[in-house]
């Protein structure tokens, strides 16, 4: 009797594994995570501030200044304000990340074509968002925000949102 309940235990325990809630970011093995970068820069990272997990990292953004327009970025093209662009230390260049607010849960997708300036990491900021997008987060008033930055996946173009 024993063993036939350990037999039907063993054959449904795949049914049982499905009925679990599975966190999709968990099933890509890819990571977007610049771990070259932040092995570099790792004793300016505000560990107090900036939490780091797979594929996706909590601190504090900010935006960039009107008077970058214009300016090359790390990939090479021209930074524009009326784009879903933003420069990351955290990311690859070229991976689409969602940033939401954590203080309205307002969310914007945009591009990391750039890399911030490292002492940025030492006053917790994670990213660097470009105008248009600080205003769909609606924080540009306040000048930084607590974000949650999650990656999606690699892209050369900038999405529209």
């Amino acid at each position: 009797m024993r063993q036939y309940i350990v037999t039907i235990v063993i054959m449904l325990s795949p049914i049982i594994g499905l009925a679990q809630d599975v966190n999709t970011n968990s099933l890509t093995t890819i990571n977007y995570i610049d771990s070259i970068l932040l092995k570099k820069h790792h004793k300016k990272i505000d560990t107090s501030r900036i939490s780091i997990e797979f594929n996706r990292v909590t601190g504090i953004a900010s935006f960039y200044s009107k008077i970058l327009d214009g300016t090359l970025t790390s990939t090479g093209e021209r930074y524009r304000n009326a784009k879903y662009t933003a420069a990351s230390n955290f990311f690859k260049l070229n991976t689409l990340v969602r940033v939401t607010n954590l203080k309205n849960g307002m969310s914007v997708v945009v591009r990391i074509n750039d890399h911030m300036h490292p002492d940025m990491m030492r006053k917790g900021r994670v990213i660097d968002l470009s105008q248009l997008a600080a205003k769909k987060l609606q924080f540009k008033s306040h000048g930084i925000v607590r974000v949650n930055v999650e990656a999606l996946g690699y892209s050369k173009m900038n999405p529209t949102n």
